[in-house]
């Protein structure tokens, strides 16, 4: 009878200690409340404007405070109708740093701060009843935001922890005790530090009508200058590499360059504002490691740069500029490089309207070509070029010999180029005299298996011992006015020698 009444009495404390954990299990407030007592699921409108009824945002958190103001501000785009294009006026809301006015603000963080801060919904009320502010962050907010409105309304956010789960926020709204929850995406632009909230371009997009001219990069991260500049150096580019090595550039990879890390350039943070000359140091930008200079058909900028840091990071700045920038090095990398990546592989294609004269030379027959640009304007006012080749004093067939410089641009650099006898003579040689007098010299030599490209005294590239013969062939077939091959494809030859330039 005793061990009955025993267990029925540890049934019943089973019993109970099973009801109070279901008790308990029902009665726990979920995860995101685990902190409150009650709450009220209902959505709660906390703040509804229109962005352009802001007239200033005052905003403190971690990076400091500041304070946007807002004004409407007229701007012009352009749209395509049946056809044809028109420009379209509209009003856009603009915000500017009240502390430092003369930096442009980062359009994006700006109008994203606008939006949350006169469109903010909460999702929950939370009753904290006797918890302690700092439950909720809200003792030390991360960020207070007052926003006023052209109606003279003012409203202030109080930013607290994120809820358990990462994806709302604590907040309070002025002075109020109730503590809302709002989807953490419409406070994270209220986190948005001082520093962070300045525009990061260092350089804007070429316009439809600017092209690059000239590129230099010196400084004590390069042994020899990086030197690109615009010239009428070959027909399929317009850009010269001058330093540290001497080649045509394909125009292709330039535009590409312009694109990908030159225009625009974008840095990844902003490092300081109201920067004085004394703090360049700071920064290693006092010796540069790189030093671009840069020139378009309509503006012209100087770049410092510091080497980069052990996480690949460099400071970046305009020369007399008072504000640096923080980028990744691998955006300019090509300050760096030797610019092989921007040379064309074509190894010589000579601009035919810059032509003055031409030497061929195979074996012991030296062939000279002059050439004789007139230029005129059409009834258009257009300027035409004609252009006559002689050859021993009398007019030849230009047809023959345009094809003949064309057939040259089937030479290619090489990577590997294989030893051959320098002191021997060359199976072809081709001296180009240009309108300011400079030269440049082709040659081909003859190897084991392959014929070696030479330009100006510098082995560049190879080509097979057949094309090098037939290039021998096209030099004397020109000296007899007998036509040949050509040797590359999509040739569109004219016998017209009138051309139109701009």
């Amino acid at each position: 009878m005793k061990k009955q009444i025993r267990y029925i009495i540890i049934a019943g404390i089973i019993l109970a200690i099973l009801i109070g954990a279901l008790v308990f299990l029902l009665t726990m407030p979920n995860k995101e409340d685990e902190s409150t007592s009650t709450s009220s699921n209902t959505a709660t409108t906390l703040i509804e404007q229109a962005t352009g009824n802001i007239e200033k945002i005052t905003v403190q958190n971690s990076g400091g405070t500041y304070t946007l103001m807002g004004y409407g501000a007229q701007v012009e785009s352009k749209v395509e109708s049946s056809g044809e294009t028109s420009t379209v006026t509209t009003t856009e809301m603009v915000f500017t740093m009240q502390e430092h006015s003369s930096y442009l603000i980062d359009k994006d963080k700006s109008d994203a701060l606008a939006y949350d801060c006169a469109n903010l919904v909460a999702s929950k009320v939370v009753n904290a009843n006797n918890n302690p502010d700092s439950d909720y962050g809200l003792d030390k907010p991360r960020a207070t935001v007052t926003v006023s409105f052209s109606d003279g309304s003012e409203k202030t956010i109080k930013v607290g922890n994120d809820v358990p789960g990462g994806k709302s926020a604590y907040i309070r709204m002025g002075d109020s005790n109730k503590i809302y929850v709002v989807a953490l995406d419409s406070v994270n632009s209220m986190l948005v530090e001082k520093l962070q909230m300045f525009d990061k371009t260092i350089l804007n997009s070429l316009s439809d009508d600017e092209t690059l001219s000239l590129l230099s990069v010196t400084g004590s991260g390069r042994k020899k200058a990086l030197k690109l500049e615009k010239k009428a150096f070959s027909n399929i580019s317009s850009y010269y590499l001058s330093s540290p090595n001497q080649a045509a550039c394909d125009a292709d990879k330039i535009e590409s360059l312009c694109d990908s890390s030159l225009f625009p350039l974008v840095a990844d943070s902003v490092a300081a504002i109201d920067v004085k000359e004394s703090d360049l140091s700071k920064y290693s930008l006092d010796k540069p490691y790189y030093i671009l200079d840069a020139k378009t058909s309509t503006r012209s900028y100087k770049i410092l740069v510091s080497k980069p840091d052990k996480d690949e990071n460099c400071y970046i700045m305009l020369n007399g500029a008072d504000i640096i920038y923080k980028i990744e090095s691998n955006v300019i990398d090509f300050m760096g490089g030797d610019g092989s990546d921007i040379v064309s592989k074509t190894i010589f294609y000579p601009n035919n309207l810059k032509l003055k004269s031409v030497d061929v030379s195979y074996g012991k027959i030296k062939d000279t070509y002059t050439i004789e640009n007139t230029v005129k304007k059409n009834e258009d006012g257009v300027d035409i070029t004609t252009t006559k080749v002689y050859y021993n004093g009398e007019e030849t067939n230009i047809t023959l010999f345009n094809k003949f410089m064309r057939n040259l641009s089937v030479l290619e650099r090489a990577e590997k180029i294989p030893a051959y006898d320098e002191k021997s003579n060359p199976v072809l040689s081709v001296s180009v005299t240009y309108t300011d007098d400079t030269i440049d010299t082709l040659e081909i030599y003859k190897g084991d298996k392959k014929a070696i490209v030479v330009l100006n005294g510098k082995a560049v590239g190879t080509t097979e011992l057949e094309t090098a013969e037939k290039l021998t062939n096209c030099a004397k077939f020109l000296a007899t006015g007998t036509d040949f091959d050509s040797l590359v494809k999509d040739e569109n030859e004219t016998s017209d020698s009138s051309k139109a330039t701009a």
